[in-house]
């Protein structure tokens, strides 16, 4: 995708060189618009270097090539303004194009996404606030800010921007407004108030359906045990034991259209003791720990799109292990994982996608990839 990004006079500017990083990372190619307030904070060569395109101003500006505010606009799929100043985004809402960056506003006809950054009462002013609402934005965000002051006004942080760019530019019509739920990492079954068994699950596979779902426009809620970074539209609701998940989803999966089962949940349970079991208690060199099994909590949800995910180690006898869990947990579709090739907690993964009729091999990726060719697949179960 080309990533046309302008840069007003403001303090979070700074935020603006993580926010190309991400884009850069992604494969994207960034070109930046500076006006000369922004100069004031950060040079230049700073963004020349991270994009590798020399940026445009108005001493850069040419006439003789596409390297202007007009033709620019057309080489862009988005442009995002980050940080704009209260300042560019009352003068945006105006229609005033007094300095280059706002000569290229006027002249984009595609999506633009401004991100504000603003002194709390330079933000709330009825001025502002009457322009921000005319305007695409993501809005800034509370905290302490560089002049002192404690309120809105913080530019948003630069994974919600890089995140909500791809929603805007990478949007499917399939997912748009559908209700899915993904869950993911490990179950945490306690056996005391400081022990419990669980697995080696990342959650970073659920993780990037959830991201990918997301992106693809679906209304997300994803159930998980660990920790994430993600854009603050996906609803995260934390679980730990396999009872805990099952009540949760009771609680939301009528409401949704499709359940991505990524977590890795417990087949047993310990019984459960409180306090501290005590060493010298037990009386004995080895300990035998009493089980009871959980619930199948994939197969016990209907009247839900169903895709579930089975992780082993048998090569030799995985695909057909998946295939019967298929008909037995009544689920549309089984992501095959073998731990053989890639681990735990790995970046990157290789799944055969399973349904009644056909089976897929997504080739080894990384795990947003792979999390994009479930969803497209997904479409058709």
């Amino acid at each position: 995708m080309n990533i046309l990004i302008g840069v007003t006079g403001s303090i979070a500017i700074y935020k603006t060189l993580e926010l190309i990083r991400l884009f850069v990372k992604n494969g994207d190619n960034v070109r930046v618009i500076m006006t000369n307030s922004a100069k004031k904070f950060i040079t230049p060569l700073t963004f020349e270097t991270l994009t590798r395109n020399q940026i445009l101003d108005e001493t850069t500006e040419s006439w003789s090539n596409d390297f202007n505010h007009i033709y620019i606009g057309k080489w862009a799929d988005i442009f995002i303004i980050a940080p704009a100043t209260a300042n560019t985004v009352n003068k945006i809402n105006a229609g005033i194009a007094d300095n280059l960056l706002l000569q290229t506003y006027l002249a984009f006809t595609k999506e633009v996404l401004i991100a504000p950054s603003a002194n709390t009462n330079m933000y709330m002013h009825p001025t502002t606030q009457k322009s921000l609402k005319n305007l695409q934005i993501i809005e800034a965000e509370s905290g302490l800010l560089a002049c002192g002051d404690t309120g809105i006004g913080k530019m948003a942080n630069v994974n919600n921007i890089f995140y909500k760019t791809l929603k805007l530019l990478e949007k499917n019509q399939f997912w748009q407004n559908k209700n899915v739920i993904v869950t993911a990492g490990g179950t945490i079954e306690k056996i005391d108030d400081v022990r419990f068994i669980s697995n080696f699950s990342s959650g970073k596979m659920g993780e990037a359906l959830a991201l990918e779902l997301y992106i693809a426009g679906a209304n997300v809620t994803l159930l998980s045990s660990k920790a994430h970074n993600l854009p603050k539209e996906i609803k995260l609701t934390p679980f730990e034991s396999v009872n805990d998940l099952k009540t949760k989803l009771d609680e939301i999966v009528t409401q949704n259209n499709y359940l991505f089962m990524v977590a890795a949940v417990s087949d047993y349970s310990p019984f459960y003791s409180k306090g501290k079991i005590k060493k010298d208690k037990l009386n004995s060199d080895t300990w035998q720990l009493k089980m009871s099994k959980n619930i199948d909590i994939l197969k016990s949800i209907n009247g839900i799109k169903k895709i579930g995910f089975k992780a082993e180690t048998d090569e030799k006898n995985a695909l057909n292990s998946a295939k019967k869990a298929l008909i037995s947990k009544n689920a549309n579709a089984i992501c095959l994982n073998l731990l053989t090739k890639n681990n735990f907690g790995s970046d990157e993964n290789e799944v055969i996608f399973i349904t009644k009729d056909n089976e897929t091999k997504i080739p080894q990726a990384n795990k947003r990839k792979i999390a994009k060719k479930i969803i497209e697949l997904s479409e058709n179960v």
